[in-house]
């Protein structure tokens, strides 16, 4: 029969029609360079089925394309909102020209298949919801990626049969969006917090539409995923590729409930597929502090826990419907408890599908015998013991369905970090009239009496100790003009050593970068003659910390964001007149005077990063800095016209802040980031501010 092949081979290719890009191009008015951050933000806002805005340079020529979810992503960071008012993208260009870049530009007349293969291996982790179109070098449009793939999943009938005739070609795309869906995989080793365990996936074609994965939030949370989707094949691999992508969203937002993680990823099934697919998904979630264990289900087959000091295996029995159903189901959720030394099973339908030369299932019974049977096994060789008995029972190695397994064993519970005090000090400290002496209240002591302070004793010499978060103090703190707060327990407190930050106060320092890292690893020095300074500083110090090799590089554009905004105030909001009046507005480019001295000193010492700025004017007070804490605290920080945010953001953006004020004569603010730990914005920071003068230190009361 294989002789008649020629004919029928140019038959198919001739009749097979095979969709291009132009097909799914649409229309998407483009914007300027020159538009509004906050205004192209309230575009992807206000129209939720905009995936990109295309960017056109000056000359209304293309220039870029702009991601909903890359451009979302950036302005949900810690402060970006205030950091970018009344900013156009060109100002981007500096410190994020990369949500600029498309991952791909397409021709109008290229094939999807192909379109896809390539987007998928530059952008596996789908960063990119739309790609622009051109033809003939003129911009056509955008496509979107989900289009895309679910025009080729439509396709796949026509396609497989013209497979056989194309065979050398379609073989060759076939095995690489297979060995692109493998490495869209998570290790199947796994080592996290707690637990250790293996995943093992086996494929009964080359794409297959079981599904996998697993991540960590919050160096505590174990989230644990595993679906299988209806059929297997190409089409099914093409939805496989859309839950990874919502995953991998999912896990960027640190989304930990089970039941929320899949009322997400079924809207994306449902929008993709368009019910011509559906897909079961088991979603686990693991408390490794205290052994909780929350699950959702969307049509899986029920998880099992094997309870080792029962030696009973009992299974998750929860209902759902699968992913992709309904675009707005809603999903249960339960909890209970995994102890110490138990494991956690979970499966793909194959297992206990499969059948041997008699017709007769694997079935459920012989699985939960098996999981009995093996549960002294190494964790890590568990599921080739069950593959290995599964295979005895059928007769065959081969199986007809893909199949996936994923065991994991809790081994022990991970401990939360807890503040430790590294000084004995009393609740309370005796008052003293002698400026040498301390009073040091603690954050607990505080809270629960609301002492009031003389207002005999100097506010230089009062220290709060942090054992944990206390921004609810900041307005109480405030009022009573209480500017010193130390976190003993903060590693950067004991690179610079607590002892000598409480002593801040003793002997006043000109410059207090250079008696707090004595011994820098790098020095840098900037002084700033002009406001336009401040760009080439700004991509000079980029330049310089990329150059080093940092424990959390991702950090430098916080560091970013905090210079930008200490210059800005430096530059605008330091000078003022006898009044306490700003002399300059702020963004309005200036010449520092000639007796002006604003100077921008770095230095690197063992990962820990301190910036000084310093300036000769002296203006700023406790008072403003207090105020401006507290009414950010308080939901009230900016003012409109004004703005209020900068110091806000400061503390928010520093491991710990420093500030000495000479008044009239010199403030000098210290921010210290430590590149040994990972930024955490939300995480309340240490400051001390150090005016040597004793006006305005107590907030009026209102």
């Amino acid at each position: 029969m294989f002789e008649q092949a020629p004919s029928l081979h140019q038959s198919n290719v001739q009749n097979f029609s095979e969709p291009c890009v132009r097909d799914l191009t649409y229309q998407v008015q483009p914007i300027s360079i020159n538009a509004y951050i906050l205004d192209v933000l309230h575009l992807f806002q206000d129209q939720s089925t905009l995936s990109a805005l295309p960017i056109l340079d000056a000359h209304n020529r293309y220039f870029g394309i702009i991601s909903r979810k890359n451009y979302l992503n950036l302005m949900t960071r810690a402060f970006a909102r205030e950091l970018f008012a009344r900013k156009k993208l060109s100002f981007l260009l500096t410190s994020h020209g990369h949500i600029f870049i498309a991952p791909l530009i397409v021709e109008a007349n290229d094939r999807i298949d192909q379109v896809i293969v390539k987007f998928l291996t530059i952008d596996p982790n789908f960063t990119h919801e739309a790609i622009p179109v051109i033809d003939q070098h003129d911009l056509l449009g955008l496509v979107k990626i989900a289009d895309l793939i679910l025009r080729m999943s439509q396709s796949q009938g026509s396609l497989i049969e013209t497979m056989v005739k194309l065979s050398a070609r379609l073989n060759d795309e076939v095995e690489s969006a297979a060995t692109l869906q493998k490495n869209l995989l998570r290790p199947a080793r796994i080592e996290l917090p707690g637990l250790q365990g293996q995943a093992t996936m086996l494929t009964s074609s080359e794409v297959g539409g079981d599904f996998y994965d697993y991540y960590v939030v919050d160096a505590r949370w174990i989230i644990i995923l595993v679906g299988d989707v209806s059929g297997h094949g190409i089409a099914a691999g093409t939805i496989v590729c859309a839950a990874k992508a919502g995953v991998n969203f999912l896990e960027s937002e640190q989304e930990k409930a089970p039941h929320l993680i899949l009322a997400r990823l079924n809207q994306i099934i449902f929008k993709t597929a368009h019910q011509s697919l559906l897909m079961t998904m088991f979603a686990v979630c693991i408390d490794s502090q205290t052994g909780e264990l929350q699950y959702a289900n969307a049509g899986h087959q029920f998880a099992y826990i094997y309870r080792s000091i029962l030696s009973q295996l009992d299974s998750l029995e929860l209902g759902g419907l699968p992913l992709g159903k309904n675009e707005h189901t809603q999903y249960e959720h339960a909890s209970t408890e995994i102890d110490i030394g138990d494991r956690l099973f979970l499966y793909t339908d194959s297992i206990v599908e499969e059948e041997n030369t008699d017709g007769e299932c694997f079935g459920y019974d012989r699985l939960e015998a098996a999981l009995i049977e093996l549960c002294d096994n190494d964790i890590h060789s568990l599921n080739t013991d069950l593959l290995h008995l599964l295979t005895q029972f059928l007769g065959r190695t081969v199986f007809y369905d893909d199949v996936t397994l994923f065991s994991i064993e809790h081994l022990e519970r991970t401990l939360e970090r807890t503040p430790h005090l590294t000084l004995s000090t009393t609740e309370l400290s005796e008052t003293n009239s002698d400026s040498s002496k301390l009073t040091i209240f603690t954050d607990s002591y505080f809270r629960d009496t609301q002492p009031t302070i003389s207002a005999d004793l100097q506010r230089q010499v009062v220290i709060l100790l942090a054992e944990h978060d206390f921004s609810d103090l900041i307005p109480s703190l405030a009022q009573q003009g209480i500017r010193r707060v130390l976190m003993p327990s903060h590693p950067v407190h004991q690179h610079l050593n607590i002892a000598t930050l409480r002593n801040q106060h003793l002997t006043p320092q000109r410059d207090d970068l250079v008696s707090l890292l004595r011994h820098p690893d790098q020095r840098r020095e900037f002084q700033l003659t002009h406001t336009e300074d401040k760009y080439f500083i700004l991509n000079e110090i980029q330049a310089w910390l990329e150059e080093q090799p940092l424990p959390y590089p991702d950090r430098i554009d916080t560091v970013i964001f905090l210079l930008d905004e200490l210059i800005e105030n430096g530059v605008c909001a330091a000078p003022r007149d006898g009044k306490g009046r700003a002399l300059y507005p702020k963004g309005q480019p200036r010449e520092l005077a000639d007796d002006e001295i604003l100077t921008l000193d770095l230095s690197l010492q063992n990962g820990l990063l301190g910036i000084s700025l310093l300036d000769n004017w002296g203006t700023l007070t406790p008072k403003v800095f207090l105020t401006r804490l507290s009414l950010h605290i308080q939901g009230q920080g900016l003012e409109a016209g004004i703005g209020g945010g900068g110091l806000y953001l400061i503390w928010r953006m520093s491991d710990y802040l420093q500030i000495r004020v000479f008044p009239h004569q010199q403030t000098q603010v210290c921010a210290f980031i430590d590149f040994n730990t990972p930024f955490e914005p939300n995480a309340d920071k240490s400051y001390q501010f150090l005016y040597h003068n004793e006006f305005y230190e107590v907030l009026d009361n209102a």
